[in-house]
């Protein structure tokens, strides 16, 4: 599978889009079966100061042209790709979604729409995209696999955690992640860490370059379990623009899983029982923050 450091070019949805499409060919020379592009790859990611203009103006269905284009491409060259672009819903033409489609040989196979969009002061995305509302996974000639966009697979692992439970066995991570101290490493631990609490392989995709007020530092990288070690990192790309390509062996994934058995050991029932208390407010409130204060 390959990972591309993508620069994106702010409010140029054409040029993005032949760009993808050539590195999704040098992928293919290479002997990449899957590709994944970062968030808002399409468009680019900056909403300014809230002024939504340009990702609206952007937007489109899926299926829509965009799609069509890579779908034709995805044929031609047999592999599956993902790339993020501004989604405007079929049936409200108000509502846009920063999506994710999962396209194949045979065409457009689903999309996944980020759930959790982020907000002021430190982000704007809730002043132009909707939130999505499921967590699907979705069937490949590879078994199924799993979609994530930024913040869903940062702060809330809950979302990759449900798909390795619906059977995912590869989770993938688009992301818009800017700049800013030891970020890299950051971006490397955390999809090491997905991997490793899910034994499954993980991939994030990340923008590098500069749009209009932001820089983005790529670091893009392929991990996953590789017995007895419960994480390498397979892959990583650096600041500059690149592919990233790793061969993932899911017979190895398999040897891990069936002798580390840590499915065996979690306790469902327990967690279950405290997500539907938390949910109910039936259960223990959280921790009042003098309590964290005097326990920290």
């Amino acid at each position: 599978m390959a990972c591309a450091n993508f620069p994106s070019a702010w409010g140029d949805a054409a040029a993005n889009l032949a760009r993808i499409e050539g590195m999704v060919a040098e992928a293919a020379q290479q002997g990449a079966d899957l590709v994944v592009f970062p968030e808002l790859a399409l468009s680019g990611y900056e909403c300014g100061s809230g002024d939504c203009g340009m990702h609206h103006a952007l937007a489109q269905t899926i299926p829509g042209p965009a799609t069509d284009t890579i779908a034709r491409l995805a044929r031609r060259l047999d592999l599956y790709v993902v790339f993020s672009m501004p989604e405007r819903d079929a049936g409200d033409a108000t509502r846009v979604y920063i999506s994710a489609p999962l396209i194949g040989p045979d065409g457009l196979i689903g999309v996944y729409r980020k759930i959790h969009v982020a907000p002021p002061p430190l982000f704007t995305e809730t002043r132009c995209f909707t939130g999505g509302d499921s967590i699907p996974v979705f069937s490949t000639r590879f078994g199924p696999l799993g979609i994530n966009i930024c913040a869903d697979f940062w702060v809330f692992p809950e979302i990759a955690r449900i798909q390795m439970l619906k059977g995912a066995r590869l989770i993938l991570n688009c992301t818009a992640s800017a700049d800013a101290p030891d970020r890299p490493y950051y971006l490397t631990q955390m999809t090491g860490a997905r991997a490793t609490e899910n034994m499954c392989y993980t991939a994030t995709a990340n923008l590098c370059g500069r749009e209009r007020d932001k820089s983005y530092y790529g670091h893009s990288t392929i991990a996953g379990p590789a017995y007895p070690r419960f994480v390498r990192i397979y892959a990583q790309a650096g600041r500059d623009p690149e592919l990233i390509v790793a061969t993932l062996g899911f017979e190895q994934l398999h040897r891990f899983r069936e002798a580390v058995a840590l499915p065996a050991l979690r306790r469902d029932e327990v967690i279950l029982r405290e997500l539907q208390a938390l949910a109910t407010g039936t259960g223990e409130g959280p921790i009042g923050s003098a309590e964290i204060t005097q326990g920290g």
